[in-house]
């Protein structure tokens, strides 16, 4: 039966729409609170229809979301990165309730080292959390981890087809084209003075080191893309437009001034070459040991090299900016950076086994803090973020095994990166896993300088980037399996 042309389930829905409308205003007592109330609630539904229906299509909009994803209040001073952090967990549900291809997955990668060593990295936080200094806080750090490992980390792994987990990453770099664009404007509209850098990203990144971070870690794979574009089969209009993207993310990156963002892509483009020259890891451990022994045979003549070095990095030039990462002298930033490190290796030496707990080092370092290494803007209050390292922070949180199982997870993505390199033929997944790779290089030398995993921003590209390996290194041995 059709009534005006519209069908009896279009009735009833109309008909459940109207009776919702009449309980709202019942509610509300007014039109506007009416119409508000209305609009969220159309949302959450079209939300919870989309994630059920059209699960890809959801996954995709939540990482297009998450450079544009801002902080809110929710319960007393507890903030979410809303929309991407509220969708992640609709997204999981369905997955782990309606999606059987997710189930078998898990079933395939749980077995993979990489996937192994994230699993103790959960329990292992788990057991410094009931140690914690601050229960409370570590167990809220715990959480938000353990959802970013299994969002981005596991999600990733149930695409089969790489035309679809490429796009995963492009849906990233579509999210951060209009925050560059922004960005942009805001320092357009300082003048171009560099001293307004620290804050230009704002409301998308809370400063512009995480904001350069995050552009040094996609840029490899923009660039690859582009000397590759024929591998991918893109239009030439396509070929424009990542091209045109990929240049205003490179300006966008020296506009951060970022000191260590900057540097981490020398290092992914020196590391890209060693692998061009077919470089194995057992040669790569052996450089990086080789390193270690001559800086410690010659840190007399390095400090006396940094004590000559009087540019700062806050005086307005952009010169100045980039060589003053070795004034340890004069410059604040970074002798604050050493205050940091010298606190959370103190905070190790004083619980080596367990840690303070996760996200417990800006309410104890204080306490760490000498009048030989504090500055004229080290904090007592513990309102200043983190140890700005990694490392440290693992160290310093999550005591000797914590640290340890964080270093393996580094070099068994450097080693299964590398494995894939080397053993993948498709074009385009060599291609893929070149562009994570040296993003995640990136971030590891980042790493020494500043802490960014609970941010999501960052916990996508980071974790994403360890689940794609994985992924790819799958599909490497099978095919290799195959061949023999």
């Amino acid at each position: 039966m059709r009534i005006l042309g519209i069908g009896k389930n279009e009735l009833f829905a109309l008909l459940i729409a109207l009776i919702v409308l009449l309980g709202l205003y019942k509610y509300f007592g007014s039109v506007n609170a009416t119409a508000i109330g209305a609009t969220i609630l159309a949302g959450i539904v079209l939300s919870f229809y989309f994630v059920l229906e059209k699960t890809y299509l959801f996954y995709l909009l939540l990482v297009c979301l998450i450079p544009l994803s801002v902080d809110i209040g929710i319960v007393g001073e507890a903030q979410v990165n809303s929309p991407s952090e509220v969708m992640i967990l609709p997204l999981l549900a369905v997955l782990m309730l309606f999606h059987r291809d997710y189930g078998k997955t898990l079933k395939q990668t749980i077995t993979h080292p990489i996937s192994i060593l994230l699993a103790m990295d959960i329990f292992w936080q788990l057991i410094v959390t009931l140690t914690s200094s601050h229960m409370d806080i570590s167990f809220k750090r715990w959480v938000i981890h353990t959802i970013f490992i299994v969002g981005f980390f596991t999600t990733i792994t149930i695409l089969k087809d790489p035309k679809r987990l490429l796009k995963v990453w492009m849906a990233y770099v579509v999210g951060l084209v209009p925050v560059m664009l922004i960005t942009f404007d805001n320092f357009r509209i300082q003048e171009f003075n560099p001293r307004t850098v620290f804050s230009i990203s704002k409301p998308f990144f809370p400063d512009h080191t995480v904001y350069g971070a995050c552009l040094a870690f996609i840029i490899p794979l923009l660039i690859l893309c582009c000397m590759h574009w024929r591998k991918l089969n893109w239009k030439s209009w396509q070929l424009v437009g990542l091209f045109v993207v990929s240049l205003v993310a490179i300006g966008s990156e020296f506009i951060a001034l970022s000191r260590a963002a900057i540097l981490s892509l020398a290092i992914a483009l020196v590391f890209g070459l060693f692998l061009h020259w077919k470089m194995r890891f057992k040669t790569l451990l052996l450089g990086l040991v080789g390193i270690g022994i001559l800086v410690f045979a010659v840190q007399g003549q390095i400090y006396e090299y940094f004590e000559e070095t009087d540019a700062v990095s806050n005086d307005g030039k952009v010169s100045n900016h980039l060589t003053s990462v070795t004034n340890i002298q004069t410059d604040a930033s970074n002798l604050e950076r050493v205050n940091r490190w010298v606190c959370a290796v103190r905070m190790f030496e004083d619980r080596p086994i367990l840690g303070y707990g996760p996200g417990t080092y800006q309410f104890e370092y204080n306490k760490f803090q000498t009048t030989e290494f504090k500055t004229h803007i080290s904090s007592n209050k513990g309102e200043k973020g983190n140890a700005h390292s990694e490392y440290l922070t693992y160290l310093s949180e999550k005591g000797l095994l914590g640290g340890i199982i964080f270093l393996l997870i580094v070099f068994g993505a450097i080693y299964f990166g590398m494995k894939n390199h080397e053993l993948l033929k498709d074009p385009l997944l060599r291609l893929l896993n070149l562009g994570v790779l040296l993003g995640l290089i990136t971030y590891f030398f980042h790493g020494i300088f500043n802490s960014f995993m609970d941010q999501s921003k960052m916990a996508f590209l980071y974790f994403t980037g360890l689940g794609t390996l994985v992924w790819l290194s799958q599909i490497a041995r099978n095919s290799s399996k195959n061949a023999a």
